[in-house]
């Protein structure tokens, strides 16, 4: 059975983006991607890009992951997030701003909560 970074590995497009308990139109992010390789991460397409490490606990419930950015504008900040993934499918729901990990997938305004969910790119990968 392979490890929730296993199946995380390879290009993610947004599907969707909700921030503030408000959609995003899609035309913000159409050519947004997250790339997971090995415990790296890279994000393009929202203004600038972003790297970083990601670090999973798929013990949590919900799943837990923390994004922590060594490259970009967010450089030294950690993201929390909670995450769920099926298949080719990457919902995941994070704090962007705060010490406070995101209890339920769900953001309301002013929460600083994002929900996003991804499709891979390579289905085959």
């Amino acid at each position: 059975m392979q490890s929730d970074l296993q199946l995380l590995q390879g290009t993610w497009s947004i599907r969707s983006l909700a921030i503030d308990g408000q959609e995003m139109p899609s035309a913000i992010f159409a050519n947004a991607a997250i790339v997971v390789k090995g415990e790296r991460f890279t994000s393009t397409g929202m203004g600038a890009e972003y790297a970083g490490t990601l670090e999973l606990d798929a013990s949590a419930n919900p799943r837990q992951l923390s994004m922590r950015f060594d490259a970009g504008p967010e450089k030294g900040n950690v993201n929390l997030c909670i995450y769920e993934i099926a298949g080719d499918d990457w919902k995941l729901c994070v704090a962007t701003r705060g010490p406070v990990r995101p209890s339920s997938f769900e953001t309301t305004p002013g929460s600083g909560i994002a929900l996003e969910v991804l499709q891979r790119n390579d289905p085959s990968a």
